[in-house]
């Protein structure tokens, strides 16, 4: 079982799903063909009965054509016996049937006629042109299947008569019709070895030798024999439960009686024969029909589903190999295929922007690591060239002086590694971990004295609103709106103007301008990039380019972001949500 569903999910789906349409079709023909050979089974059947009805009309037509009144039917073994026997010889019958009637408390059978064919035999040659016609009908079963496996022991030809077998038949001789009618009492062959009498004596008045002129019968005789039991059975009185064996598919029966007259009809058919009409083309034209719905279906199903995951495949390659340019899912598709493609779409997306974020990332990292590395290598230069100085013993004013300029490159150095360090802390940190209700107002006011003896020789204004709240982390606040005080102190000239403003509404919450010389505007939105420095900002103040940066990712950790621009007489900085 293992190696036969392993097996099976080893093929394609169109493949899959066509093998179960195969089999679901082949359900379908099968319960089709049950009931199309049901009803067409009932069709024959009814027909078969049609028909022998109709036998039993023809039967009846002939009497009331030919005038016998049944209050004075013929006696057996007279002259007007064998005329009415001569009668129904004419009826179209095409199958046994027997006509039983009772005249003097004596019940008299006429049987449907059953016709040997041959040629007369005559002492002296006359032509052998005159034909005859034996009616073997009052024969029982067993006889005339008797004389039938006789001759086929018998070399019987149509073409050369006199080849055949000569019989002889006693009995009487209608030779009033052309060919002469015959009804045996009994029959043999030439050496009289084989003999075969009829079921109701005949009175043997007549003698006739004549060849055996008709073919070999067929096997649908033996039907025929069937059907004449059947008729004789009940003629002895047996009951239809009896003979149900007999009462096949193969023939019809039925019995109609009145005061006088019983008649045993039937009607024999060939039930495979005549239900293969309904069917004779039917296995052929199931199978191309069966096969072009497959066909069809496997086409569909691959156009479908198969073809439509291969492209999604192919898709997903793209994100996979991270070639984003190429990847062009069909997202207006309504149905599953449609859906998972969307997925791809946005898991594709998602993948892209963070793949865009890593190499973003890595570029700030390069940029990170050669920015630091050139400002640590001159503090390092300076570090090494003035030990190098002290090792060469010089005067005690320069080592006093040397060691000095060490502390203070140190120094510089520590600076940088801490802000390097806070830098990255933020970096990566997603949220905040302490977050409390802060008075805004009270920490720019706190924070203007803290840094007042930096504006000591500058015109400052200060227009605080109170009652401003924001939540966040206090320190992180101060060390952001510190930096931007710091940096308008530091970069404003003496007796230059600083305006700090911290409004509740009506523009940004909170902006500090001072006067300098304008920032180029190219340079303006990179301020905040890390190790960011302008020319002039270097020559007048030497900073490390990290804290502009560091306070753009504290504001941005509060919701808040910050922004510079131009005056007419300096450079302001404000804070707006973001």
């Amino acid at each position: 079982m293992k190696k036969l569903k392993k097996f099976w999910l080893r093929r394609s789906i169109a493949t899959r799903l066509t093998t179960l349409m195969a089999l679901m079709l082949v359900l379908v023909c099968a319960l089709w063909t049950w009931f199309a050979w049901t009803k067409a089974a009932n069709e024959v059947s009814n027909n078969a009965y049609y028909r022998a009805a109709n036998n039993y009309e023809n039967i009846m037509a002939v009497l009331e054509d030919k005038q016998y009144d049944f209050a004075h039917i013929p006696y057996p073994n007279t002259p007007e016996y064998y005329r009415l026997k001569s009668d129904l010889y004419e009826v179209y019958a095409d199958s046994p049937y027997s006509i039983r009637y009772f005249t003097n408390n004596e019940t008299v059978v006429v049987n449907s006629a059953w016709c040997v064919k041959g040629l007369l035999h005559y002492d002296e040659p006359v032509g052998y042109e005159e034909g005859i016609v034996v009616d073997i009908g009052d024969f029982s079963v067993d006889e005339i299947q008797s004389f039938y496996d006789y001759l086929e022991t018998q070399d019987v030809t149509h073409d050369l008569p006199l080849w055949n077998p000569l019989l002889t038949v006693y009995g009487v001789l209608d030779d009033t019709v052309s060919p002469h009618l015959f009804y045996p009492n009994r029959m043999e062959t030439q050496d009289g070895q084989q003999v075969w009498r009829a079921s109701r004596p005949v009175t043997e008045q007549d003698t006739c030798r004549f060849y055996y002129q008709d073919s070999r019968p067929g096997s649908d005789y033996k039907q025929h024999l069937d059907a004449m039991r059947w008729v004789q059975a009940r003629q002895r009185g047996v009951s239809t439960l009896e003979l149900e064996d007999l009462a096949h598919h193969n023939f019809a029966a039925n019995t109609w009686a009145n005061r006088y007259l019983v008649i045993q009809y039937t009607y024999v058919y060939d039930y495979y024969d005549d239900i293969s009409e309904y069917f004779r083309s039917f296995p052929m034209m199931v199978f191309l029909l069966c096969v072009f719905l497959l066909y069809l279906f496997n086409k569909g199903v691959r156009h479908a589903v198969v073809y439509p995951l291969y492209d999604t495949t192919r898709q997903a390659q793209h994100v996979a190999h991270l070639e984003f340019d190429q990847f062009h899912p069909d997202t207006a598709r309504g149905d599953e295929i449609g859906d998972l493609n969307r997925a791809l779409a946005d898991m594709a997306g998602d993948l892209h922007r963070r793949w865009d974020s890593e190499r973003d990332l890595e570029d700030r990292r390069q940029q990170f690591v050669a920015a630091a590395s050139h400002d640590l290598k001159t503090p390092l230069a300076l570090i090494g060239g003035y030990a190098e100085a002290i090792a060469q013993d010089i005067s005690p004013a320069e080592n006093a002086r040397y060691l000095a300029a060490i502390e203070q490159e140190t120094g510089r150095m520590n600076s940088l590694v801490r802000e390097m360090l806070d830098y990255t802390r933020l970096d990566r940190t997603a949220e905040l971990e302490h977050r409390t209700t802060i008075d805004l107002s009270a920490l720019v006011h706190s924070l203007v004295d803290e840094y007042a003896p930096l504006f000591e020789h500058r015109r400052l204004t200060v227009d605080i609103a109170s009652g401003v709240r924001i939540r966040g982390d206090e320190t992180l606040l101060r060390r952001a709106f510190g930096c931007l005080l710091e940096n308008a102190a530091k970069y404003s000239p003496e007796n230059g103007r600083v305006a700090v403003t911290l409004r509740k509404s009506g523009g940004p919450p909170f902006s500090v301008e001072n006067d300098c010389d304008p920032i180029p505007e190219s340079e303006l939105p990179r301020l905040f990039e890390m190790f960011y420095r302008g020319d002039k900002a270097r020559d007048r103040a030497g900073g490390h380019g990290l804290g502009l940066a560091i306070t753009q990712k504290i504001l941005t950790l509060h919701g808040l972001t910050c922004h510079a621009e131009n005056t007419k007489t300096g450079v302001r900085f404000y804070v707006t949500s973001r």
